[in-house]
């Protein structure tokens, strides 16, 4: 029994022994030491005798038949019997650094559990019965992650941090061809970015032949600063999104419109009556808030095919294309604003591939929104028409590997949107970040498949008080 429970313990130390395994209250107790023989003094070769035996009490991560396990170390301390020497020293345990209470296999354990970005600092030191404070320190120990090259494709993408006014928005580069993150900035500010790209190689740099971003000029304007021989790319999302954002500025003007009016007959309904009186929003003003999103989302993604619900506010049931023929009949401006939407829409799903004849039909697009009546789509054309060279290289169709297979797929910041969700989980998780170092090592660490940890860990000195504040001193309560 006593070598299995050594075996399960995967420890390495020669001459050890187990004494005993007893379960108490749930948990299961294993009591070890190392086998009593001859001992020499290191300094003076005189034999050494076994002074007394000191217990201690170790916390480690594997656990039995689901229960905790606890080791107890029986640890003596030896004396050199020469009276000219007087030596003493402790057992040594090669899985057990001196003035621990845990073994060295908990560090690592705690490392690889924060590959899962889902769990907290708190609770992967519960899983391990260490303090928050200890879990971080051991991950800023084993983990600094590395800038990886730059490939073909890149996209660029800003993230809601706001660990501090210099952190407010991190920068997120990924790898398009694989989707995994090559790297994370503190912020997009230019006194960031510049030094950081200009920094780089320029065999590294040429690399890059697909730049893809959201429409924030300076991103655009990388290309031409940092990247000789790339193509800028607007992803789609974003075309279709400032085209959305439009539309919804009108809805919400005539959401306005007419509570406004609803308003201002409430009030000459209370002075008519001379009392206060519950205020009920109009049919029209209903309609446009609760029903908006018909106006605003891709008309081949609605389901008409719906039963009719009943409406506790019309009094009636009701289908999804009445719904939408009440909201044209309120403005039957919105039925022509649609589809003019709808037109890009359809552009953008039609020509995935199709380079040169997206570049055709997107300036017949422009004509049309120049040409129509609406201002809103005026100011779109003139956006299309700036961009047009960028959003027509959208279409371009790359090889991606992921998962060990090839897949072509159309460029687009998609997957740094996918990214950029799993930086917003982790805040939310964790109630935000106060450290932008750890912010970066554990999401390049969790999203990077097999990340390497550090084959010679890093000094506690060097990674202690990562925020760099001051302790303040200890409040303690007042005796009563």
């Amino acid at each position: 029994m006593n070598d299995d429970i050594i075996r399960f313990l995967d420890l390495k130390d020669a001459n050890i022994e187990s004494v005993s395994s007893i379960i108490r209250k749930g948990k299961r107790i294993v009591t070890l030491q190392k086998k009593l023989m001859v001992t020499y003094c290191p300094i003076c070769s005189h034999r050494m005798h076994s002074k007394c035996i000191y217990k201690r009490v170790l916390n480690h991560p594997i656990m039995q038949d689901g229960m905790q396990l606890s080791i107890v170390l029986n640890q003596r301390r030896w004396k050199c019997s020469n009276p000219a020497c007087q030596h003493s020293m402790n057992d040594e345990f090669s899985f057990i650094e001196p003035y621990r209470r845990i073994t060295n296999a908990t560090d690592l354990m705690i490392v690889n559990a924060f590959r899962d970005p889902s769990l907290t600092a708190a609770q992967i030191a519960r899983t391990f019965r260490v303090s928050d404070t200890h879990a971080i320190t051991t991950f800023a120990r084993y983990v600094d992650m590395p800038q990886r090259q730059l490939t073909e494709a890149i996209c660029i993408d800003e993230v809601h941090a706001d660990i501090n006014y210099k952190c407010k928005y991190a920068l997120v580069i990924q790898d398009f061809i694989s989707g995994e993150p090559i790297d994370m900035l503190p912020n997009r500010r230019e006194d960031v970015t510049e030094p950081y790209f200009a920094s780089l190689p320029l065999s590294q740099r040429a690399r890059v032949k697909y730049l893809v971003t959201d429409m924030y000029r300076p991103y655009l304007g990388f290309v031409d600063k940092y990247f000789p021989n790339a193509i800028s790319v607007i992803d789609s999302f974003h075309v279709v999104k400032m085209i959305n954002q439009e539309l919804h500025k009108y809805i919400l003007k005539l959401i306005r419109r007419y509570r406004d009016r609803d308003e201002a007959n409430h009030e000459a309904l209370e002075q008519k009556l001379g009392r206060r009186i519950e205020f009920t929003p109009s049919r029209e003003y209903y309609l446009l808030k609760k029903y908006q999103w018909l106006i605003l989302k891709n008309n081949e993604e609605v389901n008409y095919s719906k039963p009719a619900k009943y409406n506790k506010k019309l009094k009636r049931y009701v289908t999804i294309a009445e719904i939408e023929n009440m909201l044209f009949d309120i403005d039957p401006d919105l039925a022509e604003l649609r589809k003019l939407k709808e037109k890009y829409i359809r552009f953008n799903r039609q020509f995935g591939g199709k380079h040169s004849e997206a570049a055709d039909r997107l300036r017949y697009i422009i004509e049309d929104y120049r040409n129509c009546p609406y201002p809103m789509f005026h100011k779109i054309a003139d956006s299309l028409a700036y961009h047009r060279e960028a959003i027509v290289n959208s279409f371009i169709m790359v090889e991606r590997h992921l998962e060990g297979e090839e897949h072509i797929k159309r460029l687009s910041n998609g997957p740094a949107e996918a990214l950029n969700r799993i930086v917003k989980d982790m805040k939310r998780n964790g109630r935000g970040y106060q450290n932008f170092s750890h912010l970066r090592n554990r999401f390049l660490f969790s999203q990077r498949e097999n990340a390497a940890i550090l084959g010679v860990p890093k000094p506690l000195e060097e990674v202690a008080n990562p925020t760099n504040k001051i302790r303040g001193p200890y409040k303690k309560k007042a005796k009563e």
